[in-house]
């Protein structure tokens, strides 16, 4: 479990370097993939099927994100797209096409189905989050500004 987080955590801070992460959100972004790690890894080690452990993971990261995006002033993508990168089922999609390239079309469709699961858990986590953190953002309005009119 230790293992999986510090995986994420590094996969997660390699990543934010690539894509520019701005210095002082580093650690923070890293922080992000380290959570999904380890979320994704309890979640197995307490029996869960793969797709809910990728499922909770991303609904782990986009939480975090979330919180850290109004703490740090930055956008939630700084820090969510870290953190999503120890979930991207990059192996399994490998596995699928390396079987369909060998022959072994019905292996290579189940590899490839589940690959599809894995993203579609991922998508739903943050459609999840977003949700709701959207809906609890629209109820409150900022503090000393009256709320926008609309126009007919």
């Amino acid at each position: 479990m230790l293992l999986s987080a510090i995986a994420g955590l590094m996969g997660a801070f390699a990543f934010a370097v690539l894509i520019r992460v701005p210095r002082r959100d580093l650690a923070f972004a890293a922080l992000a993939g380290l959570v999904s790690g380890f979320v994704y890894a309890a979640a197995g080690g307490i029996g869960l099927h793969s797709i809910a452990q990728v499922l909770l993971a991303a609904v782990a990261a986009g939480t975090l994100s979330e919180i850290l995006a109004r703490v740090r002033r930055a956008p939630a993508t700084v820090f969510l797209m870290p953190g999503l990168i120890p979930l991207v089922p990059g192996l399994l999609a490998y596995h699928a096409m390396y079987a369909l390239l060998r022959g072994e079309y019905l292996t290579g469709a189940a590899l490839a189905v589940e690959t599809l699961y894995w993203a579609a858990a991922i998508g739903v986590g943050i459609a999840l989050v977003l949700t709701v953190s959207r809906s609890f953002a629209a109820r409150r309005p900022l503090a000393g500004k009256p709320p926008a009119r609309r126009e007919q």
